[in-house]
């Protein structure tokens, strides 16, 4: 197992350096629900996706774990699509400042917090009724998060393990400029990135926050 994850780790550091679009499978019962973008940032344990959706808009990020990536594909005629579309309708994703020495999850979950981002968070057993709301506190071993119903009403709090997070989404809009905001039926996706440099097994290591 610990050689597969290295493997896969491999071929997104591949993906990302050559600026690849890439579908991301973590359903091979389902090959319909794929995740489809650039790879942002690489974690130990996540990866940090700038989403795409199918008409080549950007879409937020979608933060996922390594090890529930089944296969992926790139240079395909349908990526090939989707990046045409996201080039001619001048499509970008903001650009994210990530700390140093600080794990890729815990810096997508502070700079949520931090700017007050609506995200959806997809639990391990639970990706049927993901969390949606605002995070409001983060410590060493949970994250608590003001939930929103989705016509964007208060919903109380949800305090998650982080261990059993699964996957988080999040859209670069703030809470306090969105009064009216409609939170999207289709919360399912992930990203982030610093810049890595080599992906020699290694030398791995030393590029992975």
């Amino acid at each position: 197992m610990m050689e597969e994850g290295v493997n896969m780790i491999k071929e997104l550091i591949k993906i990302k350096e050559n600026n690849n679009i890439v579908s991301i499978f973590c359903d091979e019962d389902d090959t319909s629900m794929f995740l489809e973008g650039y790879i942002y940032a690489i974690g130990r344990q996540d990866f940090l996706i700038k989403h795409i959706t199918p008409h080549g808009l950007a879409d937020g990020y979608i933060l996922k774990k390594i090890d529930s990536v089944m296969h992926l594909e790139i240079s395909g005629q349908y990526e090939k699509k989707i990046e045409k579309l996201y080039s001619k309708k001048n499509q970008r994703h903001i650009d994210l400042k990530l700390q140093d020495k600080v794990s890729l999850k815990n810096n997508i979950f502070q700079i949520c917090m931090n700017n007050k981002y609506i995200v959806s968070i997809e639990m391990i057993q639970d990706d049927e009724c993901p969390i949606k709301g605002v995070i409001n506190k983060i410590d060493d071993n949970k994250v608590i998060v003001s939930k929103l119903t989705e016509y964007g009403e208060d919903d109380g709090e949800a305090i998650l393990k982080k261990e059993n997070i699964n996957s988080s989404f999040f859209k670069l809009n703030s809470y306090n400029s969105m009064k009216f905001y409609i939170l999207d039926s289709n919360f399912y996706n992930f990203y982030s990135s610093s810049e890595l440099q080599s992906y020699n097994v290694n030398t791995l290591i030393p590029y992975i926050k």
